[in-house]
């Protein structure tokens, strides 16, 4: 294993929390296995123990008359040994659970807390298991009875389930801590421990109503579960309902608060998946879109192909200013195909998943109500759509022993999921309109017909105020003189026209500046940094746009030309065929232009250390290495005046 390797798996496991979600060039199986998987332990860990207490909450036998429903049947007392057996495997489980949170909270250590987490958790199941297998055996009825198992025993299951697959997860995630792919802490932002807390207290929520209305309305408390289930998740099939006085009276807050609980879920899953998670997805496929034209780049003609069909060449006889913009362009086409697979891929898995919850949840309730509704498939796959679509007629509803557990489970999954599909599928279609709109816009001739006329006018009005205001200075490398008093008073003009000036005496000033100088004088050095402040003004404006502001070749020119850099100076910049796709240093050295904002290397806009890569928004890297270079120069000014 060579020592680049080491270096980046040493990197990685020092990042902080919103380092590690923000690094683009971290392999996605390793954070999977470094955030995701802890995050669904956190979150379903204490589904499972929820479900541990409905499976010790009823006696796991009752004796059902056939001509009724499975809820009217007689329970019948467990030996002392199940009681016992489910006890311990809810105490372990919990004890489990807590320190999982102890050691999310920095309280516990990894080398403590994991271990005992998993072996708790595998403890937990592996008894629930042995109860459920032992429980046909051992729980025997008279053979002329009709028995069948309550809800409890089909709870337990759950509960084993969950906890063996929760320990099964974290167990992967210490393959990777042992392999040293990151650190022992485990990287969960704050929005994600937030998701965690809010599924414990809406399952302490839900558990609580259950035991309330159970007690008012005479319910099991396995059914009171269920009707606070589908209570909260708004489908009302209307099969149990208040009727006393006093349940009608408490229903009221009590069912504002359960909604607005799955409100919240629902919310913080979709920033977690739309905004986090879809966000790193899509700058993993700008990197693999970028990797794909770089190994299509022809060295003897310049020429990279993006897609199957488009072609750009980067000339080697351009002016460097022409090259870097022919570069520039070419990034610009790698990203627009990369957000066209992302639309892709996410409209592809949302989809996916929406026919997997509707088609396999459908199995599984056909499956459940045979016994006890004789449902055929369509009738199941009906059922299971109304039930998604949280419209919930009555006709049909779960009513086997078996089926409600289940339901419970499944919509606790698949409700607050088809919310976030339905969101993401939205979100690709509107981007594949606006991006069907920008094309045909743009295809039209200028100035020629209304509608061109109007876009063009639109334009014009964009660009002169708000987020989406021209980030640059009037007439700068645009060709045209600025209009009189496009630019502020006399003192930004001068420091406009020191910065800027031709092409030569811009590479003067910043090979000058490359070896530690400033501008010529200190009015211009001052100058200099009015332009800063002024353009950091600028720039926040920018950061709430919608869609995220990107800049033009000319914005980025002059952004890095306050900056120190230029785009005419070859010296500073790298070539295409310099690239190395095998370059293990490139992801480290990424990193770190990102870590230290005041220095800019030598890139190439098509290279891993291009300002367009990366999870930061192009607005928010040009304010950082705006206050870098300023505090810089600054402190620079401060330690030569102390010296003298």
């Amino acid at each position: 294993m060579g020592a680049e390797t080491e270096q980046k798996r040493e990197d990685y496991a020092q990042k902080d929390e919103e380092e590690a979600e923000e690094d683009h060039l971290a392999p996605s199986r390793w954070w999977f296995s470094s955030t995701l998987f802890p995050l669904i332990a956190g979150t379903f860990g204490p589904v499972a123990s929820a479900f541990n207490i409905c499976a010790i909450a009823q006696y796991w036998r009752v004796i059902v008359d056939p001509s009724s429903n499975e809820a009217e049947g007689i329970a019948v007392r467990d030996p002392t040994w199940v009681y016992a057996v489910n006890a311990v495997s809810l105490i372990i489980a919990v004890a489990a659970n807590l320190v999982f949170l102890a050691h999310m909270g920095n309280m516990l250590s990894f080398a403590i807390a994991q271990p005992v987490t998993i072996a708790g958790w595998y403890i937990a199941s592996i008894l629930l298991i042995g109860l459920v297998a032992a429980a046909p055996s051992h729980l025997m009825l008279p053979t002329d009875d009709d028995r069948t198992f309550s809800q409890a025993y089909y709870y337990a299951i759950l509960a084993a389930a969950i906890y063996f697959l929760l320990a099964s997860l974290l167990v992967v995630t210490c393959f990777g801590v042992y392999l040293g792919r990151y650190s022992r802490d485990i990287k969960l932002t704050f929005s994600q421990r937030t998701l965690m807390i809010q599924t414990i207290l809406f399952l302490g929520y839900l558990l609580a109503a259950a035991a309330v209305y159970a007690r008012i309305e005479g319910w099991d408390f396995l059914d009171a579960v269920y009707w606070a289930d589908v209570t909260f998740f708004t489908i009302g099939y209307g099969d149990f309902s208040p009727k006393t006085h006093l349940g009608r009276s408490l229903f009221l807050p009590m069912a504002v608060g359960g909604i607005l609980f799955v409100g919240l879920i629902v919310a913080s899953v979709s920033s977690l998946v739309l905004e986090s998670g879809a966000k790193k997805v899509s700058v993993r496929m700008v990197e693999k879109a970028r990797l794909q034209a770089l190994k299509k780049l022809d060295p003897s003609t310049r020429a990279v192909r993006i897609g199957t069909h488009k072609q750009s060449t980067v000339a080697n006889q351009s002016s460097e200013l022409e090259r870097r913009k022919q570069e520039f362009r070419l990034m610009r086409q790698v990203q627009q195909k990369a957000a066209w697979n992302n639309r892709m891929t996410a409209l592809c898995v949302s989809v996916g998943a929406i026919l997997f919850l509707w088609f396999v949840g459908a199995a599984v309730f056909y499956a459940a109500e045979q016994g006890a509704q004789n449902w055929s498939y369509f009738e199941a796959l009906y059922f299971t759509y109304v039930s998604l679509l949280t419209i919930g007629y009555g006709d049909f509803y779960p009513q086997d022993n078996s089926a409600k557990p289940v339901f419970v489970f499944w919509s606790l999954i698949a409700l607050p999921t088809l919310t976030v599909l339905i969101g993401s599928v939205g979100d690709a279609i509107a981007g594949g309109v606006s991006s069907f709109t920008l094309w045909l816009s743009e295809s039209l001739p200028e100035k020629t017909n209304a509608l061109s006329a109007l876009k063009w006018g639109a334009d014009k009005a964009k660009k002169q105020d708000g987020a989406f205001k021209e980030a640059k200075p009037p007439g700068f490398m645009s060709g045209e003189k600025a209009e009189p008093g496009a630019i502020g008073d006399e003192a930004e003009r001068e420091a406009v026209q020191d910065i800027s000036g031709d092409l030569e005496n811009a590479r003067g000033q910043s090979q000058y500046r490359s070896k530690g100088g400033s501008t010529a004088d200190g009015a211009g050095k001052h100058g200099r940094r009015y332009l800063l402040i002024k353009e950091m003004k600028n720039v926040v404006q920018h950061m709430d746009a919608s869609p995220p502001r990107q800049y033009t070749f000319a914005e980025w020119t002059w952004f890095l030309k306050l900056l120190g850099e230029d785009e005419t100076d070859p010296s500073k910049h790298r070539r295409l065929h310099d690239l190395k796709l095998d370059d293990a240093n490139d992801s480290h050295q990424a990193r770190e232009q990102t870590d230290n904002p005041a220095r800019i290397e030598a890139f190439s806009w098509l290279g891993p250390k291009s300002p367009l890569m990366g999870t930061i928004d192009e607005p928010k890297w040009v304010l950082q290495h705006l206050m870098s270079t300023l505090e810089k120069e600054l402190k620079s000014d401060s330690e030569t005046s102390q010296s003298r």
